[in-house]
């Protein structure tokens, strides 16, 4: 038993050497593609998704962060399905904590993100073009683990909740009571993230 505490205990102090100082610079985020066919005669539906985010550690092991993401959403015409394209950008801000765990880094953290949607719906005699915005609070974990020198492959759990309400467009004539953000999300993601020490 004392052996096996001492291990764990020498562990988590050699881990340390990974710990990222204040000053780090850290770009880093996800790619997604996925394409959809929800049955033989429609059209596949085609989704894309860029999430690129770049920290910047203001104290030891502390990051804040500046995030943007970037999604598309499409569907060609067919005899059972309209075209239809939706587009969302969001911009936010927030922090993680990074704490050393051999061989890598574990993280937690928090974000805001105010999102931006538009899309076109074309159906048989006409058109139809649409927009709403809308902000969320996401809670983040992970796990960094490392490839070669400064760069990690990112393991990450996330959920995210609507706050507010929602606003543009779509919302104009929508009674109050009718739009409250209340939606919710929860995610699976790998990335890669690359940290530079001063």
């Amino acid at each position: 038993m004392k052996k096996g505490l001492f291990i764990l205990l020498a562990l988590i102090v050699a881990s340390s050497v990974f710990a990222f100082t204040k000053g780090t610079i850290n770009p880093g985020g996800t790619v997604s593609f996925t394409s959809n066919k929800p049955n033989s005669d429609e059209k596949a539906i085609t989704m894309f998704s860029i999430t690129p985010q770049v920290g910047y550690f203001v104290m030891d092991n502390l990051s804040a962060d500046v995030l943007i993401n970037y999604t598309y959403e499409g569907q060609s015409e067919s005899d059972y399905n309209d075209e239809y394209s939706l587009s969302n950008l969001g911009l936010g801000i927030g922090g993680r904590y990074f704490y050393p765990l051999a061989p890598g880094e574990i993280y937690g953290g928090l974000d805001f993100l105010y999102n931006s949607f538009s899309w076109e719906e074309e159906y048989e005699g006409g058109k139809y073009d649409g927009g709403r915005n809308a902000m969320y609070l996401g809670l983040k974990g992970g796990y960094l683990f490392p490839v070669v020198e400064n760069v990690y492959v990112d393991f990450g759990l996330k959920y995210q909740m609507g706050l507010g309400d929602y606003g543009g467009d779509d919302f104009e004539d929508v009674p109050d009571e009718d739009k409250e953000n209340e939606e919710s999300t929860f995610g699976i993601n790998i990335g890669l993230q690359i940290f530079f020490s001063k």
